[in-house]
């Protein structure tokens, strides 16, 4: 059998020690053993360690206490406790700090074989994400947009073909997954880097104000016009504006827009003087343009100028796979701005994450995020420290439970199966042919599966 992950095994019972090594090293994993904490951690010092299985009752430095330096300096080992029935209870807090899973003595070997197998397929699928990651950011390079999922994938090499063009671009999509991030990717790539990047929210404005913003004003155009005021497409000549919430424009100011993409051409209100303008449109809406042409609300002739270059940003719920980077960058970029030590979170944490829907998208998570680092007293964010809607949600989460007697084997193997599956669909743009190579799994065996959890 071909050797695989590093475990390292830290028991003072030297014939505990050898029995669980000898049945580790039968399944296939490169075995070390440590009869201290102390030991271990020497152990950890070299690099390829996947796994550490430990009991909980150490002398000198215990277990729990030897988790968390794990924990804590060791990025991305998982931990399993074992731990005797009395001081379950204590296992089951620790889990709540960032402790994969604990098992009770006597050792069930079945037990710890699933328990072993399902952490270090968690921590593999990580590992997979981390180099894809790193993949997708030397590649793409777009600053803050954090994404290697097929459906953002497809996002970025649209990005990069508009961006030589100065074509007109219109991005769709819900509130919150990250249009305007989209916007400037575009302009730094574009050969208008170095030129001004404009943003208008056009709700943000009365509809008066909104084209004097856009298009400027003479003096005395209007009453308290008291001085000549240049607008936005004046202001971004050579550059980029981006208009976000098109949808909400007046017909007065579609009117002005429309002239402005046909003939690139502005007056400034109480001007009979057009200026040529040389500024790139992207606009943006979370609409639907085309209801609201059929309602009149919006002409159908700047529609079709707008939406020269489409581009649909997905919902994160579309893209869950990213949730993890995602994480990984808002723990570290509020972290950061609040000087705190925070460096993850739990393994349920992570997966309320990416299971929760969030109707709000990427600034939902990023707000929950943000208020989870605040709030966080530890450097591993718990389910304590979420928003309470996020906790309500986790309570009544069917792989919530912790308690002993609520611990189901079988769902959670389930669960960690499906999200490998769909991990690996996303990353090859669910063609099940190469997927089933990844998985070293049979084409029909995949279909099952998908079919099975609905991918």
């Amino acid at each position: 059998m071909d050797i695989k992950e590093t475990l390292l095994i830290v028991d003072d019972e030297q014939n505990t020690l050898e029995g669980l090594k000898e049945i580790m090293t039968q399944e296939g994993y490169h075995v070390l053993t440590a009869l201290s904490a102390e030991e271990g951690l020497k152990l950890l010092n070299n690099d390829g360690i996947d796994l550490v299985i430990t009991d909980l009752m150490l002398p000198g430095m215990d277990g729990m206490e030897f988790a968390r330096t794990v924990l804590r300096d060791y990025i991305g080992i998982q931990v399993i406790i074992i731990t005797a029935f009395g001081t379950v209870k204590s296992a089951v807090e620790s889990m709540k700090e960032g402790i994969y899973n604990y098992i009770t003595k006597p050792v069930h070997i079945d037990e710890l074989l699933v328990i072993a197998k399902k952490a270090l397929d968690e921590s593999r699928l990580r590992k997979d994400y981390i180099d894809l990651k790193s993949k997708v950011e030397a590649k793409y390079k777009f600053i803050n947009i954090i994404g290697a999922s097929g459906a953002m994938i497809k996002v970025f090499e649209k990005v990069l073909k508009v961006a030589k063009t100065n074509s007109t671009v219109i991005l769709r999509g819900e509130s919150g997954t990250g249009k305007e991030l989209i916007a400037r990717a575009i302009h730094e790539k574009s050969a208008r880097a170095d030129k001004p990047f404009m943003t208008i929210d056009c709700t943000s404005f009365p509809e008066t104000l909104l084209e004097s913003e856009l298009f400027g004003y003479e003096k005395g155009a209007f009453t308290g016009a008291y001085k000549t005021k240049i607008g936005c497409f004046e202001a971004a000549e050579g550059g980029t504006i981006f208009l976000d919430e098109i949808g909400n424009i007046s017909p007065d100011v579609q009117v002005r827009l429309l002239r402005v993409l046909q003939e690139r051409i502005i007056s400034r209100l109480g001007s009979t003087k057009p200026q040529k303008v040389d500024v790139r449109v992207i606009a943006a809406t979370n609409t639907n343009l085309e209801n609201a042409i059929k309602k009149g609300t919006f002409r159908k002739d700047l529609y079709y100028r707008l939406n020269v270059i489409p581009i649909i940003l997905p919902q994160l719920k579309q893209r869950r796979s990213d949730i993890s980077m995602l994480i990984d960058h808002f723990i570290k970029k509020y972290a950061a701005e609040n000087d705190k030590n925070v460096k993850s979170c739990t393994p349920e944490v992570e997966k309320l994450f990416i299971y929760h829907d969030w109707p709000g998208n990427v600034r939902e998570l990023e707000n929950a995020i943000e208020n989870a680092v605040v709030m966080c007293d530890e450097s591993v964010i718990v389910v304590d420290d979420l928003p309470k809607y996020l906790v309500t949600k986790y309570e009544k989460s069917k792989f919530a439970g912790l308690q002993e007697d609520e611990l189901d084997l079988s769902a959670q193997l389930e669960l960690a199966e499906k999200r490998i599956i769909k991990s690996t669909l996303e990353k090859v743009d669910y063609n099940k042919t190469k997927a089933a190579e990844l998985l070293s799994i049979n084409l029909r065996t995949l279909h099952n599966k998908a079919r099975k959890y609905n991918l």
